[in-house]
């Protein structure tokens, strides 16, 4: 999954991308390098929200420009606002990555309609409430300590994925991302990183979305334009522990190693290492 922000305030792109042309140049060059879902995303998490009628109108000409580019992959958009997933799905995204624990029950509802497919993330709700009120600062960090985070990540996302089905969204189109740096300290994180391969009991796919993310340069003291190497490396436990995408700003480089980890599975297979 390619991340293809359209944002003048991504932490990582810095607005390179916010022009139609260059998302379009940029959509191709990743699809060229192996990417097979294009994650649009129209706000950051980091700064102060935009309201929807912004955030729509960033992503909806790019949704529609990648529609008629007819790249061959699925278009995702990272939103957590009902108005602006009729919006894109209506231009013809396929997918919604929603980063607010199905805040708003309309929006599982929406996809439910358009028969799209929906990633569904752990996210407390009351962490939630506060990325979606606005005006709004960086996501705050978790104040309490699961004592069994894998029980409690699995008890959460149960509730949440039935929600969305209840709400009419087919099984085989949820996606389950375990929030890595989403309302977590640090300690929660590596633990998360550690016991990744746990996430399948929950029996949907997994989506690991880890990419230059704070916590890593948190643990080695580097900048986000710094922490490739990193990302590679997180990208790589997921992948082993089976995670079934991996979320990524470096796509090359992230199918290298997923075309690796897949060749160190099947062998795995043979003598049961990795079951």
């Amino acid at each position: 999954m390619g991340i293809l922000n359209v944002t003048p305030d991504s932490f990582y792109d810095k607005g390179r991308y916010r022009d139609v042309d260059r998302a379009r140049a940029r959509a191709a060059e990743m699809v060229e390098q192996g990417a097979r879902i294009l994650d649009v995303g129209g706000r950051s998490y980091a700064v102060n929200a935009v309201d929807a009628r912004e955030e729509r109108a960033r992503v909806v000409p790019a949704i529609e420009a990648l529609v008629r580019d007819n790249l061959g992959v699925a278009l995702s958009v990272d939103t957590m606002r009902p108005e602006v997933a009729e919006a894109v799905l209506a231009a013809g995204a396929h997918l919604i990555n929603d980063c607010s624990g199905l805040y708003d029950e309309r929006l599982a509802k929406i996809v439910a309609r358009y028969d799209a497919g929906l990633v569904v993330l752990y996210l407390d709700l009351a962490i939630a409430h506060g990325m979606i009120a606005e005006p709004q600062g960086p996501i705050p960090a978790r104040t309490a300590r699961a004592t069994d985070l894998i029980g409690e990540i699995i008890a959460v996302v149960n509730e949440t994925t039935q929600r969305a089905l209840d709400a009419g969204v087919a099984r085989e189109s949820i996606v389950v991302d375990p929030g890595l740096e989403f309302s977590k300290d640090l300690e929660i994180d590596l633990e998360l990183l550690a016991r990744y391969g746990e996430l399948r009991a929950l029996g949907f796919p997994i989506l690991m979305a880890c990419s230059r993310k704070d916590f890593l340069g948190n643990v080695l003291n580097r900048p986000a334009s710094e922490l490739l190497a990193a990302s590679l490396a997180v990208a790589t436990i997921g992948a082993l522990a089976g995670a079934a995408i991996v979320r990524a700003h470096d796509v090359a480089q992230t199918v290298d190693v997923a075309r690796l980890v897949a060749r160190v599975r099947a062998a795995g297979a043979r003598t049961q290492l990795y079951t």
